[in-house]
């Protein structure tokens, strides 16, 4: 049986392939690694979790895909279960951007011997942005993928330097003005919604946080519908 990603998987592993080895941190079912191995796009890899049971779900996986020996399985926490420069590229998908900040500033030698870091976080992406400028990495690719009415925003990255000349790309994404991104609109489009459902919940509210909360999302909701007039002309 061959392994059949989802859109987002599919686009992480766009993202990985063209390495020899990689590391899928929060692997869960495995999915990722024995795709990559299964379809040649990698030649090793390293399926990691926090826990044993979806750990021992991957080991089922690639044991039926008769991968055992190009694909190891580790049980541990982020990047504390490789050693530096073990593979070339690490993928954390599917956590919130302040988990992945975490992992990657718990293990900083491990994370800057690597060739890329593919990063897809759930949420809080312009933290992520902003910690891998302020920490010696640059970004080199990003990329969106939808399923029904999610978009999923994927950052790749490497050491490096860079600098952000708009505010904006920390929320839609490293010089997303150039890129122009066929799904960046519904990127915006899904957050504005998202923001709108801020403004409605706090419009009533006098509290000095809520007010406050109030007034940066109604700004964020202005300067994002800018951006989606600017790239509808």
């Amino acid at each position: 049986m061959k392994i059949k990603l989802s859109p987002r998987l599919e686009v992480i592993a766009s993202c990985v392939a063209g390495v020899k080895s990689m590391a899928d941190i929060g692997t869960d079912h495995g999915y990722l690694p024995v795709y990559l191995v299964g379809n040649n796009l990698v030649s090793r890899a390293i399926a990691s979790d926090t826990n044993q049971q979806p750990l021992k779900k991957a080991e089922i996986i690639i044991s039926e895909q008769q991968l055992e020996k190009q694909i190891e399985t580790r049980l541990g926490s982020g990047l504390s279960v490789l050693k530096p420069g073990e593979v070339d590229a690490v993928v954390m998908a599917g956590m919130g951007g302040l988990l992945i900040r975490d992992l990657l500033e718990a293990q900083p030698d491990v994370a800057r011997q690597k060739k890329k870091l593919v990063l897809q976080p759930m949420n809080n992406q312009a933290v992520l942005r902003k910690y891998l400028a302020a920490s010696g990495f640059r970004i080199i690719r990003e990329e969106l993928a939808r399923e029904g009415d999610r978009v999923y925003e994927i950052i790749v990255a490497e050491p490096g330097t860079m600098t952000f000349t708009n505010p904006l790309e920390y929320e839609l994404g490293f010089e997303f003005y150039l890129y122009k991104h066929p799904l960046l609109i519904a990127l915006i489009e899904r957050k504005i919604f998202l923001e709108q459902q801020i403004v409605r919940s706090t419009r009533a509210k006098t509290t000095v946080v809520a007010a406050k909360q109030f007034q940066e999302s109604s700004l964020f909701i202005e300067k994002l519908n800018e951006v989606k007039r600017c790239l509808s002309n």
